[in-house]
């Protein structure tokens, strides 16, 4: 296994494990009101930010190494994917001084996360 590759699949854990935080800090606000912005949230935003721009550089180096077995992300995806996590970040830190959380903000960034997702599905 090439060096490449366990770094990928260690910088992918990281990544989905931040997403996945994201996703549970939100849903644990759900039932709650007022609601806050879950301590983290941001942490997670931003290492999941880290995280995945640090995979499409490492995808970038196994498809110039090999490109029959890995092929090139889309970037037009990848850079949707990083306009929509920049917007969970704006989101996330307008409302981080504030006591509680609009229900709009909250479902902006709930469903902004749950496309995310989406759209990392059709990476590949």
């Amino acid at each position: 296994m090439h060096l490449l590759e366990i770094l990928q699949a260690l910088v992918l854990a990281i990544h989905v494990i931040c997403v996945a935080a994201i996703v549970v800090l939100l849903l644990m606000q759900a039932g709650k009101n007022p609601k806050k912005l879950p301590t983290g949230l941001i942490h997670a935003a931003l290492t999941a930010l880290v995280a995945g721009l640090a995979l499409v550089g490492i995808r970038s180096g196994l498809h110039h190494d090999d490109a029959t077995k890995w092929s090139a992300y889309n970037n037009g995806t990848v850079a949707l994917k990083l306009v929509v996590v920049i917007v969970i970040l704006i989101v996330a830190f307008r409302e981080s001084k504030k006591v509680s959380i609009t229900n709009r903000a909250y479902w902006t960034l709930l469903l902004l996360t749950v496309a995310n997702i989406g759209l990392a599905s059709s990476l590949k």
